[in-house]
């Protein structure tokens, strides 16, 4: 079996492995969201309760978390003893003070996800009646958004190891099986030039998410009661520390691998590039995977859609840059031969890039109105959209490395930018709360018997929502003879029991009611039709409540 046989074969096994991955029924929802809460969204008490209670989907970080009790007027009233459950990291907690005033009371929290996201928000309450004019609002939930340093820092990141990688990479699988492998001086200066941006940013990322978790500024950031508890409470300090632990070993490989001993050299890159490998591999542990269902899989998904693109976009500067100079005109044959080489890897790389990107994409975006209304699925968006046209270039580079004729240039260049450009936008995605929190209104027709059933809800978030429902026959008109309509909701995340109200009539065949979704993620929403002749027709709705 020749060469690229195997490598063909290989390439179809890791795509049916990712098609069978991509299957699998997970649902990552990365930053944390309410379950549950005590007191409930808008629940109006007898009296005041012991204890205020927010459980969260997801074991929360037990350092940088914050839960406040206001007033009708803004005031503070300090709780007792604010923690993590000890028994359940999900929930968090806080005694509340003997004698509340009858009124409107806001619980005001902030928590770090699994993934290392904060995310913040407030849940209204009231105590008796109130005697001020305060009201009740709905529920907010905030989450944090990439600033230009997170974009700046986390962009350097992705593309030092990009180039070091896909250096590396080249040496391996196009340069050795042509009998080529040697490091010139460019190549030094690449693999140095590298991992120096690779290192500046893992140490720069330390600061940085001190003052994304604690709300500080950088200047702030660096002292060390803030490290310490980053580095010694969190997971996102854990993985920094094995970044830096990968650093320095990355660092002594590659000392020993420019040394004078050039017949121990391709050992030395197999392990540079393990290690580089495992740099990307580690960032995978502090993303949206995080919050998985099934974080392996997730993780190990997230890892190759980053490594297939670092390696892709990498190459593209040492075919532009490298190797028109360790094979000039005398060796074209061979220059070309690598070109052709790389070409078919850049086909398998492709390959995985998409089919990881599909899987994360159905994982983070639940509807369509979340893909075009969300900055989530924005920038989603605008990232399929530079892919699109780097495959376009990367045609055009084929075509022209058909016909051999001059070395590749600008269209390599410019497919490297678009690569550029990728790669910042998914240090923004890596940090923005994905779509599914906000997943946008609801709108679904089933049948019902005879009846046609459209239930419209809005805004489809947690807290209180308008259900509408319209009921027509199969010939699209209003049906008039309807005694009643009863609303069931279910939640599919915990068993909280059942909730049922009445729509009322609002016109001819459209019915109308608000009630309060107590906790983001699946609900079944039932909806039981009784006619005056004391006919009965039922419609079950599934759909998915975001958090904001």
């Amino acid at each position: 079996m020749s060469y690229w046989q195997k490598a063909l074969r290989w390439g179809w096994i890791s795509i049916f492995c990712l098609t069978v991955l991509a299957s699998l029924p997970v649902r990552s929802l990365a930053h944390a969201y309410i379950v549950a809460t005590t007191p409930k969204v808008n629940e109006k008490l007898v009296e005041a309760p012991k204890t205020i209670r927010i459980e969260f989907n997801e074991n929360i970080q037990s350092t940088f978390y914050a839960l406040k009790l206001l007033n009708q007027r803004g005031q503070e009233i300090r709780l007792h003893d604010v923690r993590i459950d000890a028994t359940n990291p999900h929930v968090l907690k806080g005694n509340v003070p003997n004698r509340l005033a009858n009124g409107v009371y806001v619980m005001k929290w902030k928590v770090v996800s699994s993934d290392g996201h904060p995310v913040e928000g407030t849940i209204p309450f009231q105590i008796g009646q109130s005697s001020d004019n305060g009201a009740l609002s709905d529920s907010e939930r905030n989450s944090y958004v990439p600033k230009f340093d997170m974009i700046i820092i986390r962009g350097l990141f992705y593309i030092g190891l990009s180039l070091f990688l896909s250096l590396l990479w080249f040496k391996l699988f196009i340069y050795l099986p042509l009998g080529a492998w040697r490091f010139s001086a460019r190549d030094k200066v690449l693999y140095w030039a590298a991992y120096s941006l690779t290192a500046l940013a893992t140490l720069l990322s330390l600061p940085l998410q001190i003052t994304v978790e604690a709300d500080v500024s950088w200047l702030q950031a660096l002292k060390g009661a803030l490290v310490k508890k980053m580095l010694l409470h969190t997971s996102f300090g854990t993985i920094w520390m094995i970044q830096c632990v990968l650093l320095f070993l990355l660092f002594v490989v590659g000392y020993a691998m420019f040394g004078k001993r050039e017949r121990h050299s391709k050992r030395w890159a197999i392990v540079s590039f393990v290690l580089g490998a495992s740099i990307l591999f580690a960032k995978a542990w502090t993303g949206h995977a995080a919050a998985s269902s099934h974080p392996l899989v997730a993780r190990v998904m997230d890892f190759l859609h980053l490594f297939s693109a670092s390696v892709w976009v990498g190459c593209l500067v040492i075919i532009a840059a490298i190797l028109p100079f360790d094979m000039p005109g005398t060796e074209k044959s061979k220059y070309w031969e690598a070109v052709r080489r790389f070409s078919c890897w850049a086909a398998g790389l492709v390959a995985i890039l998409m089919m990881t990107g599909i899987y994360a994409a159905l994982q983070q975006i639940p509807t369509l109105d979340a893909l075009f209304q969300t900055i989530y699925g924005k920038a989603l968006l605008g990232k399929v959209l530079l892919l699109v046209v780097m495959l376009m270039l990367a045609a055009v580079n084929w075509i022209l490395g058909r016909k051999q004729k001059n070395v590749l240039g600008i269209t390599v260049w410019s497919e490297f930018g678009l690569g550029i450009g990728a790669m910042l936008l998914a240090a923004m995605l890596t940090n923005l709360p994905p779509a599914a929190v906000s997943p946008g209104p609801f709108t679904q027709t089933k049948a019902a018997g005879s009846y046609q059933v459209t239930l419209h809800i809005t805004p489809n978030v947690l807290g209180t929502n308008q259900f509408q429902i319209k009921i027509k026959d199969a010939k699209g008109r209003a049906i008039q003879d309807i005694e009643q309509v009863m609303v069931t909701l279910a939640s599919k995340e915990m068993d909280m029991g059942e909730t049922t109200f009445r729509a009322l009539k609002i016109a001819s065949g459209v019915y109308q009611a608000k009630e309060t979704m107590s906790m983001a993620g699946r609900w079944n929403v039932h909806v039981h039709i009784l006619t005056t002749s004391l006919q009965s027709a039922d419609a079950t709705f599934a759909c998915y409540v975001g958090s904001q």
